[in-house]
């Protein structure tokens, strides 16, 4: 018989055990671990892998998604600097064409592209079943390395026959290019994978960002799709990126990309289109013109690696949506229309009714007729179109715009009557896709004025009203003096090239070699060449386009105190110098318009205003001037409050 003494020794015992069972238990894994997040290490290390007992752990290092062919994981990974192992898909001939739009001949790099270890893991339990797909990217040993300073890096994995297979693959010719012949034996034009559009063209991927100091800034599954037109022909290719519940239990990017709170559906890793070496065009418009009575996008830089090698500088740009709408307009994305290259982008029978009733009143209204112009507005944001038209004219534009193509406007499906300020029912145009023959040196001369009028019905149309030309000259003038002047164009040339000129440089010569022939600083000067010159000629295709009469003639603004009040000149607020004063030209043909309003603890006393020989003082802060052939100056006076 058991002593009670044994008998409390064997029950202590069975209840530790049991209570052990229960630890045992509660801290059993349940997923798949990684011992290291993604991110940025400058020493090797081991990584260990974990996953719930019983099962089997598979990991690829090449991007594929792994199932019992992979590799079994056994003991630790080692994960060194990735950039010594073979290249392997930038060697692929069979994703471009031989050439470039800037005639630069492809080459495969003859050197070890930098490249990140890409581990993907899934564990596969009793029953043979596959679980927990889990993707990380490591990069060991950048902190020397050129081309990443200032630079957010993004790490795109997906399974390599989602990009290269012959049948799948989006980012390759593939097998109907290569098959489907015409009568004379000839390829036959877009039929290649890459040029193939929609939902079955999207493939799974997962996405980690960094930021600048390389911490993660998103983690994410998604789709991705080839973006573009003619630049999917070229390398390296853009591509958009869709958060959708099926990829990963998010209709979001959770994270606040661009510093103004929007959570995207949708983004785009755009590799500049045809501004395939400065990469600056679309985004040097959109900065400019973000204040501006239209939509812009905003972008941020970064560095991207495809399934572990390096691909090159990208902007990270926003895409216009109901859910960008949502965000900056304050809309029901459900009542959000967005109409872009000629086609309402639902397809639904509702939307293409309202788009064409505004395309056949824009086309076969005679506004001409004061009375017909005075209404316009009601039916489109006029600022909004003359904003839209008069930048894309002005940065020289052509070739693929306007008619249709590389044009979007939006506005919500149900006017809301007292509603919100953008639910009234009225089109509002959107900028994108301006790095097609824009802002080029040598097309400075052209008159994209005359090209808008033969190519868009309604922009002829609407040229032939007195008050439009009127507002669109003043308006693309406004433009031209401010917005495109060296004040504002200059910094943000400046801090490009500051930014790019290390990163673009290794980026070419990953896809063009060491010895192509641009480099950035030149294609900053073709641009400042274009913007130096640029307002002497579109002013003459203005005089000679619109006849106008007139002279252009200098007008000067200057305020007794810039910390007094603001000033606003037709649409804009012009950027006064350290002493106070602004300049610009406008034609005598029509007058400007000046307002001004003080700031608390000041008061505006009125204009002083100069016309050659006539000098007078006008109390009102809002006046509406003639412009004599010498010239106007104005100041506008700010006094002191009493107490």
């Amino acid at each position: 018989m058991m002593s009670r003494k044994s008998a409390l020794f064997t029950l202590l015992f069975l209840c530790g055990l049991l209570c052990l069972l229960l630890l045992c238990d509660k801290y059993e894994r349940t997923e798949l671990t990684f011992s290291r997040e993604s991110g940025f290490y400058e020493e090797p290390f081991l990584l260990e892998l974990s996953a719930p007992i019983g099962t089997k752990i598979y990991y690829t290092l090449d991007g594929s998604v792994p199932d019992k062919n992979a590799f079994l994981y056994t003991d630790p990974i080692v994960i060194d600097d990735a950039t010594t192992h073979p290249n392997v898909y930038s060697m692929r001939t069979d994703m471009a064409y031989e050439i470039t739009t800037n005639d630069i001949p492809y080459k495969q790099p003859d050197y070890a592209v930098d490249k990140c270890t890409v581990v993907r893991a899934v564990y596969q339990d009793m029953d043979g079943n596959y679980h927990d797909l889990k993707t990380e990217s490591y990069f060991v040993g950048y902190g020397g390395k050129t081309g990443y300073s200032g630079m957010n890096v993004i790490s795109v994995v997906t399974d390599p026959d989602n990009l290269f297979d012959y049948d799948r693959g989006i980012y390759v010719f593939g097998r109907n290019f290569d098959t489907q012949l015409d009568e004379d034996g000839n390829h036959i034009d877009m039929t290649e994978n890459f040029n193939q559009h929609g939902f079955l063209w999207e493939r799974p991927a997962d996405i980690q960002l960094f930021d600048a100091d390389g911490e993660t800034v998103l983690k994410q599954s998604c789709g991705i799709r080839v973006q573009g037109g003619g630049s999917r022909s070229g390398l390296p290719k853009s591509l958009n990126l869709y958060a959708r519940e099926n990829y990963g239990m998010a209709k979001r990017f959770y994270a606040d990309l661009f510093g103004t709170g929007y959570m995207a559906d949708t983004l785009t890793l755009s590799a500049g289109g045809q501004d395939s070496v400065a990469k600056f065009r679309d985004r040097f418009v959109s900065a400019l013109t973000g204040e501006r009575d239209f939509c812009t996008m905003n972008y941020e830089p970064c560095v991207m690696f495809l399934d572990g090698e390096y691909w090159g500088v990208y902007w990270l740009t926003e895409r216009y949506t109901d859910t960008y709408l949502s965000h900056y307009y304050d809309v029901d994305r459900d009542n959000a229309l967005i109409v872009k290259n000629g086609r309402p982008e639902s397809e639904s029978d509702e939307d293409w009714a309202v788009y064409n009733s505004m395309m056949n009143y824009l086309n076969e209204t005679d506004f001409s007729l004061p009375e017909n112009y005075e209404s316009l507005d009601d039916v489109i944001d006029l600022q909004s179109y003359l904003d839209y038209y008069a930048t894309e004219i002005y940065i020289g534009r052509g070739v693929d715009w306007p008619g249709g193509t590389n044009e979007a406007f939006w506005r919500v499906r149900n006017p809301v009557n007292g509603g919100k300020e953008y639910e009234d029912g009225r089109w509002r145009w959107m900028l994108f896709d301006v790095n097609t023959s824009s802002l080029e040196a040598e097309n400075v001369g052209d008159d994209t004025l005359a090209f808008a009028m033969e190519h868009s019905v309604p922009f002829r149309n609407l040229c032939g009203s007195d008050a439009f030309r009127q507002d669109f000259t003043v308006t693309l003038l406004d433009l031209a003096n401010e917005i495109f002047s060296p004040v504002h164009t200059e910094p943000l040339i400046q801090s490009h090239l500051a930014l790019m000129t290390e990163p673009i440089d290794v980026h070419l010569k990953r896809f063009f070699g060491s010895d192509q022939p641009y480099r950035l600083e030149d294609e900053m000067t073709n641009i400042r060449t274009f913007l130096a010159n640029r307002k002497a000629c579109i002013t003459g295709c203005l005089k000679e386009d619109f006849g106008l009469e007139g002279v252009l003639a200098p007008v000067r603004i200057e305020t007794t105190d810039t910390a007094a009040g603001s000033v606003v000149l037709n649409t804009i607020t012009p950027t006064f110098d350290e002493q106070g004063e602004w300049q610009g030209e406008y034609f005598t043909d029509y007058p400007i318009t000046v307002s001004a309003s003080a700031r608390e603890g000041w008061r505006f006393a009125g204009w002083e205003v100069d016309a050659g020989e006539s000098h007078e003082y006008l109390a009102e802060a809002s006046v509406k001037l003639s412009i004599p052939e010498g010239g106007l100056s104005l100041k506008a006076v700010f006094e002191k409050e009493q107490n």
